[in-house]
């Protein structure tokens, strides 16, 4: 019964967020009409997590330096970290749930965007694209035509006022015990915005009996489970903003004797802040699986000329 009526009013929160939409386009002037989008999708991404029993958020901003008072730890609202992210600033996170997207959208309005595991390119995606994107297949490679670099992206965010850029270097989603292997986004001199600001954040999910992780099988059966649950928990954990990752830093733009691999201290951050284990996989590792996975679940209950096995 619980479940029912959370679905519902899912179901009418995604209705509410069109008509908002459509409402939006009809305003001339761009900036207004950002501004209108935003607000109202972070609203309704706010009202869709206590929906599904997210009644709390555990938000902290962490000091990984030994010996160092935590300032802002006593802001477990998060809104000390939330005034230091600009638009066109880049979120880097791990991914372990369609929950993620809601959190970031309620928190910061950002611009998603997907990857190219070879180029490392990025196209910006929906909201709604994003929530989905767990459930599809990862992308071996994006069309050419949609692929840009990052540094576009971020420029463009910046100038239009659009939000921070939100990266997930896994390029899939985790069952939230352990972390993919990064991609190396910041490898590529196209990728690196000098105005750009790094934020890394970590996502974990406490839970009992079911995981608000989703990796595998149908995300509309795991939302199902996860409405069935009166209370779900999240961790949301901000590396403090003077310990994060520089652009400038990059051997592209550092004259250092010793510059500094971001993509390396990125991961680094990463792992310690979320106190999760790298695994060895890739992004496609886990397509390579999915393939597997799907192929069996779908032929499974067949005999090996097809037919049906009855029992």
């Amino acid at each position: 019964m619980v479940a029912t009526v959370r679905l519902a009013l899912l179901g009418a929160l995604a209705i509410v967020d069109a008509a908002t939409a459509a409402v939006g386009a009809l305003v001339v002037v761009p900036s207004i009409r950002r501004v209108w989008t935003r607000c109202t999708r972070s609203v309704w991404a706010r009202v869709a997590l206590l929906t599904l029993g997210f009644y709390s958020v555990d938000t902290k901003t962490v000091s990984l330096q030994k010996g160092r008072r935590d300032a802002r730890k006593k802001n477990a609202t998060g809104k000390a970290e939330r005034s230091g992210v600009r638009s066109g600033d880049i979120i880097v996170a791990n991914h372990a749930s369609y929950v993620d997207i809601l959190y970031l959208v309620a928190k910061y309005a950002p611009v998603f965007v997907e990857l190219d595991n070879a180029t490392m390119c990025a196209r910006p995606i929906s909201p709604w694209a994003a929530l989905r994107a767990p459930a599809q297949m990862t992308p071996a490679l994006l069309q050419a035509k949609d692929a840009r670099p990052l540094k576009n992206i971020t420029e463009e965010a910046r100038v239009g006022n659009r939000g921070p850029v939100v990266v997930f270097p896994e390029n899939a989603t985790t069952n939230g015990r352990a972390l993919l292997q990064l991609l190396p986004i910041f490898g590529e001199y196209s990728n690196l915005d000098e105005k750009s600001n790094i934020h890394v954040v970590a996502f974990k999910y406490p839970f009992q009996s079911f995981s608000p992780a989703y990796s595998v099988g149908n995300q509309a059966a795991h939302l199902f489970g996860l409405c069935c649950q009166v209370y779900n928990s999240i961790s949301v954990r901000v590396l403090d903003p003077d310990e994060a990752p520089r652009v400038a830093d990059s051997p592209m733009f550092s004259d250092s004797s010793e510059p500094m691999d971001i993509d390396e201290d990125v991961a680094e951050k990463l792992l310690q802040l979320s106190r999760l284990r790298m695994t060895k996989m890739t992004a496609m590792d886990k397509r390579d699986f999915l393939t597997f996975y799907y192929k069996r679940a779908k032929g499974y209950g067949k005999r090996a000329d097809g037919r049906p096995v009855t029992i």
